[in-house]
This record gives C-alpha cells, sequence and structure tokens, in this order.
C-alpha cells in the first residue's frame, strides 16, 4: 500500500537479507517467483530491474556504501544522477533530504567526517533521493 512502511524480522539466518534482496530485485529466485507490481522479476531483463531498482526502490545498506570521495550532498544525489535528473533538480532535492534528516549543517561533509548516526542518515535521504 503507498506511504506503507514494512519491517522483515527474524532471528540471524531465517532469510531476511536473501528476501530483501529478492524484493530489492538484487536477486533472482532459483525457485517460484517474486512478483513485484504484478511483474515476475525473474522474467525482465538487467536494464530493467535497474530501472525498477532505481525508481521504486531506496536501500539502505547495513554499512551504508557511502562512496568516502564523495560529499553527503553527493551521496544523496547519486540515484538522481543514474536517473539523469537535471542538476540543479538534484542539488536542491537532496539538500532538502539531508535538512529533513538533520544534515543540511553537514552537507559538504564526507563520510570520514561524519558520525556512524550521520551516516546512517545520509544513508537514509540516499535511499529517499528518487522518492521511490
Amino acid at each position: 500500500m503507498e506511504g506503507e512502511f514494512v519491517s522483515i524480522m527474524g532471528p540471524s539466518g531465517s532469510g531476511k537479507s536473501t528476501t530483501m534482496n529478492l524484493i530489492g530485485c538484487l536477486d533472482v529466485p532459483t525457485g517460484g517467483e517474486v512478483l513485484l507490481d504484478g511483474i515476475n522479476i525473474s522474467r525482465i531483463s538487467e536494464s530493467s530491474l535497474a530501472r525498477i531498482r532505481g525508481k521504486r526502490i531506496g536501500f539502505i545498506f547495513q554499512q551504508f556504501n557511502l562512496i568516502s570521495a564523495f560529499t553527503a550532498k553527493e551521496n544523496v544525489m547519486l540515484p538522481m544522477m543514474f536517473q539523469g535528473l537535471p542538476r540543479e533538480v538534484q542539488e536542491q532535492r537532496a539538500y532538502e533530504l539531508l535538512r529533513k534528516v538533520g544534515l543540511a549543517h553537514r552537507i559538504e561533509h564526507k563520510p570520514t567526517e561524519l558520525s556512524g548516526g550521520e551516516q546512517q542518515r545520509v544513508a537514509i535521504a540516499r535511499a529517499r533521493a528518487n522518492d521511490p
């Protein structure tokens, strides 16, 4: 349902990461089907999967996967760059997302200059960049 947040919880080894990788179109199932908006993801091309990942899904990885050479703003802009949005739109949206997570004052800082909690908030802002 639109606007809904879902939590996947379970003990270590129960398949949480596998489930998330399937839902996120990072993996395809070895059996059965994964339907995303009625589309069987194992039957579409890698380029179609990449488009779905870029426009419909926001990822926050356990290790955050921020690019160390990029500023917080540039890390948040990255998904929008891949979607070909105009730079001014990227910059405005990145600022707004970083402001929403309380990091407007750290926008030009690189990940190594941020605390773990601040890095996590950059990753959250980046996951929301394309309004999945």
